[in-house]
C-alpha cells in the first residue's frame, strides 16, 4: 500500500518535471481521437499525395500519328 502511494508521488512529480510555467494542459484525446490523429490521417495524406504523384508522372496515351514527329 506505502508503496503505491509512493509510485504515485512519483508520477506526479514526473509530471511536474516536464511542464514549463504557466502550461496549462488542454483536455485529453479519446481512443478514437488518438487513433484518427495518429494514424488515418497521415494515411489519408500520404495515399492522396501518392495518386497526385502518379497522376502526374503516369505514362500518357500515346496519339496514333503526331504533326511534330510524323510527316506524311
Amino acid at each position: 500500500m506505502a508503496w503505491q502511494q509512493l509510485l504515485r508521488k512519483l508520477i506526479n512529480l514526473m509530471n511536474m518535471i516536464n511542464q514549463e510555467d504557466g502550461f496549462i494542459p488542454g483536455p485529453a484525446l479519446s481512443a478514437l481521437e488518438t487513433i484518427i490523429t495518429f494514424v488515418v490521417v497521415p494515411t489519408v495524406m500520404f495515399l492522396v499525395i501518392s495518386l497526385l504523384t502518379y497522376v502526374a508522372t503516369a505514362t500518357r496515351k500515346k496519339s496514333s500519328k503526331s504533326v511534330i514527329t510524323h510527316i506524311e
